[in-house]
């Protein structure tokens, strides 16, 4: 079963190599993570949060991983270190990739239920000690964790002082509403949700801010003011998002 898994990966990389530049060519998008042009982005989500415009045909970037990727990238000289340690919660392939390129060995991938990582690691009891990790980037994790107030802590715990991450989750709201119907948490952590076990709102940098970090939130907005060029990135619609931004304080 594991080669046939294997066989299934590298068929999927070919076709996005080779086939979808050929497919969805055309210039009326462009994804700046992997650079190229297309004449549309694919759907992603089911049902009321189906949403138009979300997925790169070639690198599978979101709306959310366009968005980092242009923050990062901007201040690549400020937050990228060779061998310095970062953590990379649940990693997106492409980001994984320009981020072990840039950074060599210190780059760690971690996740509780894939094998395609080097650590199997629940972020809410992390097998880190105190202060150990440079940076981190967490990004749609936490709306499907039980405890999310102990996964913040357990990432200001290991961060160095003056570390800082990425930690992002999906808006939906004004307020975080805790999920109530059964289905959506499954008894067993160790199982994907069915659901989000949480829709967040704004208050999120609320939550971030209790756990002792400092928080800067950006909108794509802030980091790509012309409109027409955030429509072509595809990431101008309602669930692009945020960056939230944290750092660690220095110690005193």
């Amino acid at each position: 079963m594991q080669f046939l898994k294997s066989l299934e990966v590298r068929f999927r990389r070919w076709r996005n190599r080779v086939i979808a530049p050929k497919r969805y060519q055309g210039d009326a998008v462009y994804c700046p993570v992997c650079e190229g042009s297309f004449s549309h982005f694919l759907p992603a989500g089911t049902g009321a949060r189906r949403r138009e415009q979300a997925v790169c045909p070639v690198c599978r970037s979101r709306e959310r991983d366009r968005l980092s990727w242009l923050f990062i990238r901007d201040r690549q000289q400020e937050l990228l270190q060779r061998h310095m340690q970062f953590l990379h919660i649940a990693p997106e392939p492409r980001l994984g990739e320009f981020f072990f390129s840039t950074i060599g060995e210190g780059y760690i991938t971690a996740d509780l239920m894939r094998k395609d990582v080097m650590v199997r690691l629940d972020v809410q009891d992390m097998v880190y000690p105190n202060e150990t990790m440079d940076a981190i980037y967490c990004s749609h994790v936490l709306q499907d964790v039980p405890d999310d107030k102990q996964a913040i802590d357990e990432c200001f715990r290991v961060l160095r002082p003056g570390g800082w991450a990425v930690m992002n989750v999906p808006i939906f709201a004004d307020s975080t509403a805790e999920a109530t119907t059964p289905g959506n948490v499954r008894a067993s952590w160790d199982r994907r949700p069915d659901e989000h076990v949480r829709d967040y709102g704004l208050d999120y940098t609320q939550r971030l801010e209790a756990g002792g970090f400092s928080v800067t939130v950006y909108s794509a907005e802030d980091l790509v003011p012309d409109q027409s060029q955030r429509q072509r990135m595809g990431i101008d619609g309602p669930r692009t998002g945020y960056v939230h931004f944290v750092r660690k304080p220095e110690a005193a």
